[in-house]
This record gives structure tokens, sequence and C-alpha cells, in this order.
């Protein structure tokens, strides 16, 4: 009998922690002039894009069973391939880069997945390094959308992204995809 691992490969998450450091990143951020906000910004979406697709390269690389068997079934079916796909890389980001064991997973149908952070390593690293008012400014979220922006359109969707919910106003990052239904998907 096949033995199958059905976890994420650990030493994927350790690899891409390693390279996308988070607290390396911060620490390297100016935030004191309106400039240095916008240049922040740019960083940030480099460093989300980045991370995106170092994580679907190792993520295609080292596939666990539970992630065969999905691309098996919507090849067949055609079926559930929004957001289950992009949501295992998602799940990868976040998981090299937050002091998490799991992503809080909101909603998740064929328009709509939804998903919640409570706590936020980049979040507090600028409120430490840079101060609360820098933090609150939320410059971080543009991270998360490029992760978000880079993993969905990789997979072929055209997504709108929401921020119901961040860490200087509810304590916590609430993101909210929505995609157009489509017709039949052939995984890519």
């Amino acid at each position: 009998m096949d033995r199958y691992n059905f976890d994420l490969d650990q030493e994927l998450l350790k690899e891409l922690a390693e390279e996308f450091d988070p607290l390396n990143f911060v620490k390297g951020l100016r935030l004191n002039e309106p400039k240095d906000i916008e240049d922040a910004r740019a960083s940030f979406e480099r460093y989300g894009t980045h991370l995106a697709i170092k994580g679907i390269k190792k993520g295609e690389e080292r596939p666990d069973r539970i992630y065969e068997v999905m691309k098996e079934v919507i090849e067949k079916t055609g079926e559930m391939n929004f957001p289950l796909i992009p949501q295992r890389y998602i799940e990868i980001a976040y998981l090299s880069i937050q002091p998490i064991r799991r992503l809080w997973i909101l909603s998740n149908n064929d328009r709509v997945f939804s998903y919640r952070l409570n706590d936020c390593t980049i979040y507090k690293a600028i409120e430490k390094g840079h101060g609360e008012q820098k933090a609150k400014k939320m410059v971080c979220k543009y991270l998360c959308f490029a992760i978000i922006r880079e993993i969905f359109s990789h997979f072929g969707f055209n997504v709108d992204t929401f921020l119901d919910a961040n860490m200087a106003s509810h304590g916590k990052c609430q993101f909210r995809i929505e995609c157009e239904k489509r017709d039949k998907f052939k995984y890519m």
C-alpha cells in the first residue's frame, strides 16, 4: 500500500519562512515621510508577489495527497476549482510568514472565499519598530492584496478583493475574494 502525505510539506513552509522572513523585511522599511509610505506600499506589493510566486513554484514541486486528489476531481468534474486551488497557496503564503497554525476560513464556495487573520507578525513589527500611528496606516495590507492578486491570477481567476476588517480598527484582518461564476475550468 502506498504511503501518502496528506499535510503541507513543513520543509516547504520553513524554506519560505527563512527566505521571506517578515521581521527582516519590516526592519528595512522607512515610514517617516509621506513618500516613504508610498515606497513601503510598493515594497509590500513586491514582497507579496514574490512570496506568492515562490510559494506556487515550491507547492507544485511538492504536492501533498489532498492536493493531488483535488486536482484529479477538478479535472474530471470541472467543479470547485474556485477557491480550492488558490486557497492552498494562500495558506502556504500565510503559514510561512505568520504565527498561525491554520488560516481561519470564513466562507468557501463557488463565488466567495473569505478568511481572517487574528494575529499579524507584520502589523506588530511595524507597530513596534515604527510606532502605533504608522501601523494604523495599514500599509501592510498591500502585501496581502499582492498575495491574493498573484495567486488568483496565476490560476486564471478574475477576482475582486475586499478588506472587510483590519488590524488597526478591528484587531483582525478579514479578506473577502469574490469571483465571477465561470463555466468549466481546466487546471493549468
